[in-house]
């Protein structure tokens, strides 16, 4: 029962401070906002004055560092444990009802937009300007539309296809990357949950290796609650047993990881510090014109 105590509760602490963070403020700072408004990129209650070109720049830097180091730490693992449709991929599951589903995913659809133009605005004014429909609650409408696609219509789609994160796992240089096998095939009772759960349809694990594959975990953790009901373990498991969710991608990879991310926070500083992207503005401002 050990993987799935973990991770259902490792997907809703995760979603849990994604809607948290917004929130987060003191003396009008907050914890991570990239303030378009007021020109500034908030980190740790700290003000940092930004143009908007340098704020793209921190985007970018944050959003390429974030998809290399964590696929370099905890690989594919990301999928089971961290991302949102996987939340949604267990909620399909769990719910028959096709109107409470909907209803469901449409309700956290709304919170993971919300939150999102959160990092972009304030939160607390989102909130109480929220019927005004301006531009960020427009985006919240849109974006919550996205969502609810995605996790009810297009998941497969997108997880396989569409998902930045999945692109660069697929990509980066694997020989023996942490993947997952079945095994003991007398022992298997045709229950097709590890097939239910996949968020890729028509993937069945028990036919072998399909590259498909995001690799999330959550077929292991669906035959480990039938399993168990027999006094036996999950008939589909990691292929490396000597490895963790931080060993994923291969041995030693979280120290290429790490430097990344110290690679990444470096660039942001040098971004913040340089003064190269307002120059070039004024330089060239006859182009904006």
């Amino acid at each position: 029962m050990a993987k799935k105590q973990i991770l259902a509760p490792t997907l809703l602490i995760t979603l849990f401070l994604y809607v948290l963070f917004p929130w987060l403020s003191f003396d009008n700072v907050h914890l991570l906002m990239f303030n378009f408004e007021f020109h500034r990129f908030e980190f740790l209650f700290m003000a940092f004055d930004a143009s908007i070109h340098q704020l793209i720049y921190i985007i970018v830097s944050l959003f390429i560092g974030l998809l290399l180091g964590l696929n370099l730490t905890i690989s594919r693992f990301f999928c089971g444990y961290f991302c949102p449709s996987s939340i949604a991929s267990i909620i399909v599951l769990k719910i028959k009802n096709p109107f409470i589903l909907f209803f469901t995913i449409l309700s956290m659809a709304f919170v993971l937009a919300f939150s999102t133009i959160s990092y972009f605005t304030s939160a607390f004014d989102l909130f109480l300007n929220f019927t005004k429909f301006d531009m960020a609650s427009i985006l919240v409408g849109v974006l919550t539309t996205a969502f609810t696609s995605i996790f009810l219509v297009f998941r497969a789609w997108y997880c396989s296809i569409l998902c930045p994160y999945f692109f660069i796992s697929a990509i980066l240089p694997q020989e023996k990357k942490q993947t997952f096998e079945f095994f003991d095939k007398e022992s298997c009772i045709n229950c097709e949950k590890c097939v239910k759960i996949c968020p890729i349809d028509d993937l069945d694990i028990k036919a072998g290796f399909d590259i498909r594959c995001v690799q999330c975990g959550l077929c292991e953790v669906a035959c480990e609650s039938v399993m168990t009901k027999f006094n036996k373990t999950s008939l589909i498991t990691k292929k490396f047993k000597d490895r963790d969710i931080f060993k994923s991608f291969s041995k030693n990879s979280y120290i290429y990881g790490i430097l990344i991310f110290i690679l990444m926070f470096t660039l942001i500083f040098y971004i913040l510090d340089s003064s190269f992207l307002d120059n070039c503005y004024f330089v060239n401002k006859n182009l904006y014109k």
